[in-house]
């Protein structure tokens, strides 16, 4: 097996980071933690050919612009893990295999290789970046293993054919759509500015959100495109304020471009944690943490959560409390937390039908309607899109960088 994957069951101990440690420790350990040797590996196959388990390929991003990604992934996976591997599900067991797919279009395709070559998965999650997600399904759709897919915007993903691809996180049409009808109904914005990072799911959020606002009676004043290797956002920042009074600023890019972004905005005075009038609006990109990390600028910063652990439903709190008494009574869990866990949870619920090879997996999960997880509930369209809006949720930040729910 590769250097860049690792075979784990719950049975494992394996050293965790805090939610934010993004530290290189960590990072080593996911890509490398665990060499095994290609005699290794046959002997790992015979093993579970013997028993009866589910392999789920990870592909987490462990490298790259989004390797917080991989960080919190693996903490969400590995408890629904510990959780469902004490008694199994109908009789089965379940193990995991992670592979760095690096953010990026070439690793997700490498690293979807790697998987299918070493471990035979049954079924996939990941990734988490739309491009990356969009290479790696052309591998796992010839070789016919689904990939459960929580965070990835673009809407290629479920309308381009494939028939293994499942997606339980809302896609950008739909997180444009409620956003843009929400900024003008709720925020009473009549005018936008959208800056979004040169990729398929920050231009697909910003094209989507374009065309719902202007069809609900905004205008957009400007549109501002970079790519993710900007670090200093200081002249998009004075662009923004020499357009005059604006609204609402959708901003749509990765947690480390949309810090420094919002300080540049406040610094410039355009935003709210900046002493001006527009509010800074956003789909689901950033975790819980964003707010601490961005400080005063991140007030009034509006946006789409895929996962508020502040909800009260059962389900959601029962996953607070033991993401805590398994990561530390001051870590609270994040929407990236919660993709993994609902993804190994979704696959569990197909094993419980009844579910024990990839075509099967695949045909119980287009029979799937309102299955509760911790980011809501799903059901799966024919293209495998999630139609359940209940996992959209609004959240404001407060002077004091918590978050206030907002009923919308």
């Amino acid at each position: 097996m590769s250097k860049q994957s690792v075979t784990q069951s719950a049975t494992q101990s394996v050293t965790r980071p805090c939610v934010g440690q993004i530290t290189s420790k960590f990072t080593t350990k996911l890509i490398n933690a665990v060499v095994i040797t290609a005699i290794a590996g046959f002997s790992i196959a015979a093993t579970q050919a013997q028993e009866k388990v589910i392999r789920i390929g990870a592909l987490l991003p462990a490298s790259g612009p989004g390797s917080y990604f991989g960080v919190m992934g693996k903490q969400g996976a590995e408890l629904a893990l510990e959780e469902l591997n004490k008694t199994g599900v109908n009789g089965y067991k379940f193990v995991i295999n992670y592979e760095d797919s690096q953010c990026s279009p070439l690793g997700a395709t490498n690293a979807a290789k790697r998987m299918l070559e070493n471990f035979k998965p049954h079924v996939t999650i990941g990734e988490e970046c739309s491009d990356a997600t969009l290479a790696a399904m052309s591998v796992l759709e010839e070789a016919k293993v689904p990939l459960i897919n929580a965070g990835s915007a673009t809407v290629k993903f479920t309308e381009s054919g494939y028939k293994y691809a499942f997606r339980i996180f809302p896609d950008a049409k739909q997180q444009t759509d409620s956003l843009a009808v929400n900024a003008i109904k709720n925020i009473k914005a009549k005018n936008a500015i959208l800056l979004n990072e040169k990729t398929n799911a920050g231009i697909d959020i910003s094209d989507n959100f374009e065309k719902t606002f202007i069809a609900n009676g905004g205008k957009v004043l400007g549109r501002i495109e970079f790519a993710r290797d900007v670090s200093d956002f200081t002249s998009i920042a004075t662009r923004v304020a020499s357009m005059g009074d604006v609204d609402v600023l959708l901003v749509s890019a990765l947690e480390g471009q949309t810090v420094k972004l919002a300080q540049a905005l406040a610094q410039a005075g355009v935003t709210k944690g900046g002493g001006g009038k527009a509010i800074q609006i956003g789909t689901i990109w950033v975790p819980w943490g964003y707010d601490q990390k961005a400080g005063k600028a991140s007030v009034g910063y509006t946006r789409i959560s895929q996962f508020d652990p502040n909800e009260k439903r059962p389900i959601v709190q029962n996953f607070v409390k033991n993401f805590k008494a398994k990561y530390g009574a001051d870590v609270i869990p994040t929407h990236l937390n919660a993709h993994t866990y609902d993804q190994i949870l979704i696959i569990a619920e197909a094993v419980k039908r009844g579910a024990t090879n990839s075509e099967e997996i695949k045909n119980q999960l287009l029979k799937m309607v309102d299955v509760e997880v911790t980011t809501g509930k799903i059901t799966f369209g024919p293209t495998g899109q999630n139609q359940n809006m209940s996992v959209i949720h609004y959240v404001e930040t407060n002077p004091d960088l918590s978050w206030k729910t907002l009923n919308w």
